[in-house]
């Protein structure tokens, strides 16, 4: 039996019918694992397109969604899942049910499940490692777990039937599951994700006050600076969330970073060359044994970057190109400033693989790419 098979029968209620939430109904429909999906959102505009893109059966309310459901998915940020997660408490669960949620912390949400969730109902925390540039129901999609790492975060005493019942609709959309306890989860991101998207803000931040007094200052960040400070660009409700929820977790790490950085002053002011160069080999030697395929806590952007001749017509060329083959082209930017770059077009996928398409198409016709790791 196929892991959709043995997932089927399910009548699942996503609360939140967004990119997470209308991403995993498609994948879920596409699958066969629900008898039926329900959308629950506040926006009726959300629960039309997601009506009309085929996303879920039907649009029902809180309260009748939770009486027919027997898996509830909450697609929110952390803040109102927990405030969604008392509102259904309160509106009476059926024993057997499974709830879920797709947050990126995960402590404080199994910590209130346990505390409101009635006795019978099963609180299994979920937080898919995927997302997109794009927000809203009108960007979700069926493939966008597809070999992204989906973590879920069972209590320690919850059964194995439901834990396999959980591992199973994860598992149904492509993603690759993971079971941790949520303190390992919270203090593993923390690391990986929350303190790269704060330092990523704060060095924006840096540059927009710099800027204030220098034209060119975003000028010259249109190039490598942007690519490296990309994820700064996260939702500010939602790295709001995570930083009040998992900040005993990232204050440390700050407070870590804060002793390096000084510790890198000193190397500077002694002039300490061999320090410095251990510093950058160390850092060089262990990102560059990191995996190259595979999509972590952080959304990987795949991209190639394009030598081109400096002459009129040479974008619209390509994306032609690339159009007629059928490869999607997410968005393509100019290098103003070609430091350390071997192109002067940067051209950004939705997929690993309409990359690597477009790198063998391009490679044939003659020019010189290069991937973007």
């Amino acid at each position: 039996m196929s892991e959709a098979q043995a997932a089927a029968v399910h009548r699942i209620a996503i609360v939140g019918c967004g990119l997470i939430g209308g991403s995993l109904a498609l994948a879920w429909q596409r699958a066969g694992v629900a008898g039926e999906i329900i959308g629950v959102d506040l926006r009726m505009d959300h629960l039309e397109a997601a009506l009309r893109i085929g996303a879920i059966d039907r649009a029902l309310t809180l309260d009748e969604a939770i009486e027919e459901a027997n898996v509830v998915v909450l697609a929110a940020p952390v803040g109102e899942s927990l405030m969604l997660l008392r509102d259904i408490a309160r509106h009476g669960l059926a024993e057997g049910t499974l709830v879920t949620d797709v947050g990126s912390t995960k402590r404080a949400i199994c910590e209130e499940a346990l505390a409101v969730l009635p006795k019978g109902v099963s609180f299994i925390g979920g937080h898919p490692m995927a997302g997109s540039e794009k927000s809203g129901i009108r960007s979700a999609s069926p493939r966008l777990f597809e070999n992204a790492v989906y973590v879920l975060t069972p209590h320690q005493d919850e059964g194995p039937d439901m834990k396999e019942r959980a591992r199973k609709l994860v598992a149904a959309t492509g993603a690759q599951v993971l079971l941790m306890d949520p303190e390992r989860h919270d203090r593993l991101v923390a690391a990986v994700s929350h303190l790269p998207h704060v330092v990523a803000a704060q060095l924006v931040l840096q540059v927009a006050e710099l800027g204030e007094s220098d034209p060119l200052y975003p000028v010259l960040a249109a190039g490598g600076f942007r690519d490296v400070t990309r994820v700064a660009s996260g939702h500010p409700v939602m790295w709001r969330d995570i930083l009040l929820t998992n900040g005993d977790r990232i204050r440390p790490l700050l407070e870590r970073w804060q002793a390096q950085i000084h510790e890198l002053l000193v190397w500077i002011d002694r002039r300490d060359g061999e320090a410095l160069e251990s510093f950058f080999r160390r850092a060089a030697d262990w990102r560059d044994a990191l995996p190259v395929r595979g999509r972590g806590a952080i959304r990987p952007a795949y991209q190639c970057t394009v030598d081109v001749p400096d002459e009129p017509g040479i974008i619209g060329r390509i994306a032609t190109m690339l159009g007629e083959a059928g490869i999607n082209l997410r968005n393509i930017g100019i290098l103003e400033s070609r430091e350390e770059e071997d192109g002067q077009l940067i051209l950004t996928f939705g997929t690993e693989m309409e990359r690597d398409e477009a790198l063998r198409l391009l490679e044939s016709r003659g020019f010189t790419v290069n991937l973007r790791m």
